[in-house]
This record gives C-alpha cells, structure tokens and sequence, in this order.
C-alpha cells in the first residue's frame, strides 16, 4: 500500500553566525504559512482602521470634518490671507519710509507698485460698507433666519423619528406636529448637549438639545425620556418615546429664530 505525500513543510531558522548553531527554528505547513499570513493581513488592517478610528487623523477622511471645524477653518484662512495682504502692505510701506529717509526720491513709484487688495473683515469698512451693512442690519433685524442656511452649510440632520407617518404644521406654535407609531422611537437630530428636560402637568415632557453653530431642537410630548441635563448625544441616537398616540412636537432654532424645520431635516 502506498504512503500518501507529506504535506509541504517551510522551516525558518535563526543561526548564530560566529558558531553557525541554530538558535531557533520553526516548522510550518503551507496551510499554516496561508493561516499566519492571513492573520497578520488582518491586524494590519485592524491597526490602521484603529489608528484612524482612535486618533486625530480620522479628520483626514473625506466626510469625516465636523461642520463647525470646517467654519472654523475657512474662517482661519480667511484671516491668513487677510494678514498676509496687510503684512506686504506695511512692509511696502516701511520700505518707501527707508527709501525716503536715505533720499531715494522714486519712494512714492515703489509704494504705488504694490498691488491692490480686497478689502474684507480684517480692514478699515469703507463709508459704503457701512451704510450698506447698517440698511441690512435694520432690514433683518427681526429675521435672523437668513442666517441659518449659512450656519448650517456642513451640518448633516437627521430625522426626529426613524418611522414619520404625518407631519403637520402648528399655526399657534412655532413647530411642527409629526406622527410616528405607537410608542415610536425619538430620536436626536443632530450632535449635542442636551441643556434641560423637564416635564409638564400632563406627565409628558420636553428636551432641549444644545447642537453646534448655535442650532437648538426642542422636542415636546414625549412620554418617556433617557437622557438628562448634561448629557451628550449624537446624530439619530434615541433620547426617548412617544406615548400610544404616537405624536409628538419639533421645533428648530437658531440664534433666537424659529426655523422651518423641513427647509434642514429630512421628514419623510
């Protein structure tokens, strides 16, 4: 009766070169070589998933930025740009200043060489500018909404409600009225803080959430609540349900203005 082959084996060895004795040795399978290999593929890709998962480079991936530090960059740039403008300014004029003082009459050709910028934030308004700011001022001064779109500009919502039936408007409040299940999941719409919840004589209560950019959501009629003053939350993490009617009221604000809640928030 024949043998059957022995499986392929792979033997690594460590030798000490002086005395040429094997100092270590490992005998592998070419199904265990495959085994090993897969298994350090994978915690190579468990490192680098951690690595991004765990540390500040996970703002490197696309989609990854939060809103209000992509504001906060576009503004920092801003104002780079802006001081870069006004440093070659004062150096032209400090150079015309030298060349003034050591007689250099073509001063006033070197000054005018330096090129033209925009004005923005960062220097003197013209009279212009401040007329025109002053009307619109005066015009939104009751309607800080048209704010908004641009302080929502990165900012993902989500809906109140994994599972909105109807949504109607409230003419006496400045929300919307939704209609879930029985017992249906409330949920936050955006990350937060979440700044009061409190409850009122009918035993239903009201959580306020705190979110970035100066964006607050206010929902009433919940029946029962799990957060508290304090607490943090996230994007479409449950804060509570509604009672056997199903129904419970949104508001949207930002800076003190009641917004349309259905202009930022997907509701169907």
């Amino acid at each position: 009766m024949t043998k059957p082959c022995n499986p392929a084996r792979f033997r690594l060895d460590f030798i000490k070169e002086n005395t040429f004795n094997r100092l270590w040795s490992v005998r592998l399978t070419r199904g265990r070589v495959v085994a090993v290999s897969i298994v350090i593929f994978a915690a190579g890709l468990a490192l680098v998933w951690a690595v991004f998962a765990f540390t500040p480079l996970r703002q490197l991936l696309p989609g990854a930025l939060r809103g209000d530090l992509r504001t906060k960059y576009v503004d920092a740039a801003l104002r780079l740009d802006s001081l870069e403008n006004a440093a070659r300014i004062n150096a032209a004029y400090l150079g015309s200043i030298v060349r003034a003082v050591q007689g250099d009459t073509s001063s006033a050709t070197h000054a005018a060489s330096v090129p033209a910028t925009v004005a923005d934030s960062l220097l003197a308004a013209s009279e212009a500018e401040r007329l025109f700011v002053k009307k619109f001022e005066d015009e939104e001064r009751f309607n800080l909404s048209v704010l908004a779109p641009i302080a929502a500009d990165g900012m993902i919502f989500s809906p109140p409600s994994s599972s909105i039936g109807e949504v109607n408007e409230i003419a006496s409040s400045q929300g919307i009225r939704i209609c879930t299940t029985r017992r249906g999941a409330i949920n936050a719409v955006y990350r937060g803080t979440v700044i009061a919840s409190d409850y009122n004589e009918a035993g239903l209560s009201t959580v306020t959430i705190q979110h970035p950019n100066d964006f607050v959501s206010i929902i009433s009629g919940a029946a029962e609540v799990i957060v508290d003053k304090g607490d943090k939350v996230v994007a479409g993490q449950r804060i509570g349900s509604t009672d056997v009617s199903g129904v419970f009221m949104f508001e949207l604000w930002h800076k003190g203005s009641a917004l349309e809640p259905a202009e930022y928030i997907p509701l169907q």
